[in-house]
């Protein structure tokens, strides 16, 4: 099945949340993670250079790096099942069925909380500037959010997984700025690492999405550091953002 699919190359500046997990366990996640195309970056060249890795392989230990990261903090306050892409048979064509459903559109973060109906909709009509240039949305204002083109597929995972929540992971970005040197000496740059996802509940009505933000130094340039560095901070903002969402 042809996957539907709008990539798009605008940045994201996001303000960084600043409370906590409060929930304590009972909710139960189904965590999806984002499609290995939906990596957006101007860093991977860098990263895997001082990783001693072919680029392909840094984008795949990111990936791997995240999700672990992701889903060790959310166990601290949810029960988490991961959709994996090594498992039973089963479960692979579960995120494949899942994956080829997708339908990525930008949604603006201020905007009130969409029906399901109103979000297909949506995935129909994308706002990108190279189709529809009148409707582009501001990117400093706006997150990647998906929507399914069969929905009933996640009544049907909640029921085999015993999902009350999903977190759909929907893009990973990292975007240097080479015009702010935070170190003239040593030539380092402000890089920003943004975690876009969104959150549905079992009948499938979107229930939040957002895209949080980490600040790092063009220096933190290995998988290793960004593991240690970043994808902690990262982790601790989507789950704060997940308390006030599944309350």
């Amino acid at each position: 099945m042809t996957r539907l699919a709008f990539l798009f190359a605008g940045f994201i500046f996001l303000s960084s949340f600043t409370n906590t997990c409060e929930v304590g366990p009972g909710k139960t996640i189904l965590f999806i993670p984002y499609q290995p195309m939906m990596h957006l970056s101007d860093a991977d060249a860098d990263i895997a250079k001082h990783s001693g890795i072919k680029v392909p392989q840094a984008r795949v230990q990111m990936r791997d790096a995240l999700k672990e990261r992701l889903m060790l903090r959310m166990q601290e306050n949810f029960s988490v099942k991961e959709l994996a892409e090594t498992g039973t048979y089963t479960e692979e064509n579960n995120l494949n069925d899942f994956y080829d459903l997708e339908g990525f559109y930008l949604s603006s973060l201020d905007t009130d909380k969409k029906n399901s109906a109103t979000i297909l909709a949506d995935a129909e009509n994308p706002y990108f500037g190279i189709f529809k240039g009148k409707t582009s949305p501001d990117y400093a204002s706006s997150y990647m959010n998906v929507a399914l083109r069969k929905p009933a597929l996640f009544q049907k995972l909640a029921s085999e997984y015993e999902a009350e929540y999903f977190v759909v992971l929907t893009q990973f970005e990292i975007k240097t700025y080479y015009g702010e040197c935070i170190n003239i000496a040593n030539r380092v740059f402000r890089r920003e690492f943004l975690v876009h996802f969104a959150v549905f509940n079992a009948q499938g009505e979107q229930t939040g999405g957002t895209a949080v933000s980490y600040e790092a130094g063009s220096d933190v340039n290995t998988v290793n550091k960004i593991s240690a560095d970043v994808f902690p901070g990262l982790a601790e903002k989507v789950c704060a953002y997940l308390s006030n969402e599944t309350r």
